[in-house]
């Protein structure tokens, strides 16, 4: 299809009449437009021919009965009344009929009637009385004398309407009375129950006048009166009704039918560029393919909103054909989109019902109403994937329109399952025809990413999904404000809660794991990089006080502390060269309220069940997310550090730092919390790591616990003879061990106090592999070294060095 093609191109768009009255028929310059603009499908013309004529006809083999058409507002039957009248009442207005079909069946009933037209809506009156003042005015009109009795002077109605017919035929034996009714469901609908019980026994006895007389009755109505619940409590009575009806039902097809036939009209040329549009899209759904003829004809309607539309059932009287039509004015000139496939599908429909202020008297829309509103609020201010917001938005206005089509019952968990999402919107996202795999699946797993999306952003609230049909639904009962709940818990958390809350998200920003070594308190083995000598020391990590820890064993280099921020606790800082202490200063209201809520989301997890349990879990995550956040955007103002007495901010701390490890720590301040407490702490205890191993080699690759046992083992390897690394260079360079690119003990401080060792074992020996790695493994020998946590990668690698060399010292 060319670029840029506006709708408007694609379709002869004829506009229809916004409501087709049953009185305009009787107006003779709207008469010959009626008949004229009556659009029929084949199925229609099928009931019209073999139902509808046969008994409206005098043909005597037919048992003749009143008739009901029966179909929901805006689906034209006041306007097939209105045409079948006129061709009853006319013979010239047969061949004005467009389906050649119908033309040539209504000829046994063309110009054989009187035709008396009324509508019935609002009106009080019994239907007895209704029915005989409307036909005395029309058979004085007609010159016919002809007076009911009174409804208190009746005695048989039937009696009554055969004097009637014979006295309209001796002035008229030709022809037939037709009358014929609009608006008839709502007149039943207001009677009383035993004024409902008269109405349906003169209804009945109408229907069997017909069988001997020629009065034929006709009446529109908007749904099969005799299958409605709403009449359940006079079933009895519209069951005697029934035998004397014939229904003719203007379904979905029908309507279908118009739109295209006249609001949707299309050349050939127009259906072959809208098809070359909708292939491409066809993959992606579950039965556009198939169906591709009905897309076509119907584009830019998707062929299942009609379908939708049946279904609702409003107080007020709302136009398939109308809506549609308002719906195409507003798209005529815009461009159809070549990246997605676009259709006017039935959520569309929800803005129409949104925008009419009547239909918020009905409690069950009202209900629908503000249920969406709440939902459509939440996901325009926090739905946390923006590319896929407008499907969001698409979805839960769907899921408001099929909350409607339930037959009144708006609590019924029943809807749409993701796939009939995906289809019956026509759901699309750009970039889906990219991935591998096959199309369809790939668009429904976005359409339920976007639906765990929206359940997630509205916590829950108002949506559920049947764990067994997949279905999505409004339930309308599942009101929990859970963010009101939080907030509730959030003002009465204790400062021991909020340290809590803190001490998890330190914990998450510090990348701890869930194995304590010593179970009840909050401490961990840690490491800090001597940034001089480039190897890690061993230490602890606690949350709490010095005076709160357990005796750590064995005992390492340092601690670092990180103090309860609320419940302050009292200790005494005695400035050991081994402590660093971590302090939460610089809060604020945002950080206080993340906290507090994160605290009370799991405090009242920790109680909750079910589906509960989940949503408030997953709000603790958020609220953690946020708090994490904030601390990593605000840690180098936020936080004081304490170290022998001195207190400075992490800021200030910084400018001591080093310019490799200021580019380790990146350019901005949005810099890995973690990474900054490692190298702050390092930067601080680098004295103290000193005086513990004075004399400890500097590496020129950095050591760590993850890396040693192979930095170990590429030594000995070049030891041994083998492929002297990088690695296993920079150990024995360290380690003094190397004159050039030769392995030469003799400058080396370390491999002297190895053999300074052994000498003094004693004069002529040779000491085997075990008994050097005896005399290297001795602390108490080393002890001038201090070498303390690294003992096993010194004295494998001297070990190993005199091993090789079977060291004689005799």
């Amino acid at each position: 299809m060319p670029t840029n093609m506006k709708y408007g191109d694609l379709i002869q768009f004829e506009q229809i009449e916004s409501v087709i009255q049953l009185l305009d028929a009787g107006r003779p310059d709207e008469a010959k437009k009626l008949v004229a603009t009556y659009v029929i499908s084949d199925d229609m013309a099928e009931r019209i021919s073999k139902l509808m004529v046969p008994q409206l006809s005098f043909d005597e083999s037919v048992d003749h009965k009143g008739v009901l058409i029966v179909g929901n507002y805006g689906t034209g039957k006041s306007h097939l009344m209105s045409v079948l009248s006129l061709v009853a009442e006319d013979a010239a207005y047969a061949p004005m009929i467009r389906h050649p079909k119908v033309a040539e069946a209504v000829a046994p009933i063309a110009g054989r009637f009187k035709v008396l037209r009324i509508e019935v809506g609002g009106l009080q009156m019994p239907l007895r009385q209704i029915i005989t003042l409307q036909l005395e005015r029309f058979l004085e009109k007609l010159g016919v004398d002809y007076t009911f009795p009174t409804a208190d002077k009746e005695l048989n109605n039937k009696d009554s309407f055969e004097e009637m017919m014979a006295a309209f035929g001796e002035k008229f034996p030709d022809q037939g009375v037709l009358l014929v009714v609009d608006e008839f469901l709502e007149y039943l609908q207001s009677r009383r129950d035993h004024e409902l019980v008269q109405d349906l026994a003169i209804l009945r006895q109408i229907g069997e006048v017909t069988k001997h007389l020629k009065f034929r009755f006709v009446a529109g109505v908007q749904e099969a009166i005799f299958d409605s619940v709403r009449f359940q409590h006079v079933a009895d009575s519209m069951r005697r009704v029934n035998e004397r009806f014939t229904q003719i039902l203007i379904d979905r097809q029908d309507v279908s039918f118009v739109v295209s036939a006249r609001l949707l009209k299309k050349t050939a040329d127009q259906q072959n560029k809208i098809r070359e549009y909708l292939t491409p899209f066809a993959k992606f759904y579950g039965s556009m393919n198939e169906r591709m003829d009905e897309y076509v004809r119907l584009f830019p309607v998707h062929p299942d909103y009609l379908k939708t539309f049946e279904q609702i059932h409003f107080t007020e009287k709302r136009g398939a054909l109308k809506t549609i039509e308002s719906a195409m004015l507003a798209i005529l000139d815009q461009d159809v989109p070549t990246d997605r496939p676009q259709f006017i599908s039935y959520e569309s429909f929800w803005n129409t019902i949104k925008a009419n202020s009547v239909l918020r008297a009905d409690p069950n829309i009202k209900e629908v109403m503000r249920v969406s509103e709440v939902l459509e609020s939440r996901v325009q201010q926090a739905f946390t994937r923006p590319a896929y917001k407008p499907m969001a938005l698409r979805v839960i206005n769907a899921l408001a329109v099929n909350r409607l089509t339930t037959g009144g019952d708006i609590y019924i968990p029943i809807g749409p399952t993701a796939a009939e999402l995906r289809d019956a919107l026509c759901l699309f996202q750009p970039g889906v025809e990219d991935m591998p795999g096959e199309p369809a699946e790939n668009l429904l797993s976005m359409v339920q990413t976007v639906m765990r999306e929206v359940l997630k952003t509205v916590n829950g609230q108002f949506i559920s999904k049947s764990q067994d049909t997949e279905q999505y639904y409004l339930d309308l009962k599942k009101d929990i404000d859970y963010d009101a709940q939080i907030e509730k818990r959030a003002e009465a958390l204790s400062d021991d809660a909020l340290d809590r809350a803190y001490y998890s998200a330190v914990k998450v920003l510090m990348e701890c794991s869930d194995d304590l070594r010593y179970p009840g308190f909050q401490i961990w083995q840690y490491q800090l990089e001597w940034q001089e000598r480039r190897v890690e020391r061993m230490g602890y990590l606690f949350f709490g006080a010095p005076n709160d820890r357990p005796t750590a064993q064995p005992e390492r280099d340092f601690y670092v502390y990180f103090i309860q921020p609320f419940d302050k606790p009292k200790f005494s800082d005695n400035s050991l060269s081994d402590e660093v202490f971590f302090r939460l200063t610089g809060l604020d209201d945002d950080f206080k309220r993340h906290l507090s809520s994160y605290a009370a989301a799991l405090d009242i997890a920790s109680t909750a069940s079910g589906g509960a349990k989940a949503i408030y879990h997953s709000k603790a995550q958020d609220f953690l997310r946020a708090m994490s956040k904030w601390l990593q955007e605000k840690q180098m103002t936020a936080f004081e550090i304490t170290y022998q007495g001195k207190k400075k901010n992490l800021q200030d701390w910084v400018k001591g730092v080093s310019l490799r490890d200021r580019a380790r720590l990146g350019a901005d301040e949005r810099i890995n919390f973690r990474d900054v407490v490692s190298v702050i702490s390092g930067l601080l205890l680098g004295q103290r790591f000193v005086d513990l191993a004075p004399e400890y080699p500097a590496f020129s690759v950095l050591v760590t616990e993850a890396n040693r046992k192979q930095l170990i083992g590429n030594a000995l390897r070049a030891l041994a003879g083998g492929t002297r690394t990088k690695d296993a260079a920079a150990i024995l360079d360290a380690l003094e061990l190397l004159d050039g690119d030769r392995v030469d003990p003799a400058n080396s401080r370390f491999a002297q106090e190895v053999l300074n060792r052994l000498k003094a074992k004693g004069h002529g020996q040779v000491l085997n592999h075990s008994e050097l790695l005896s005399v290297t493994s001795d602390v108490e020998y080393f002890a001038p070294i201090k070498y303390r946590l690294e003992s096993d990668l010194l004295v494998t690698v001297l070990g190993g060095l005199m091993s090789n060399r079977a060291v004689d010292f005799a």
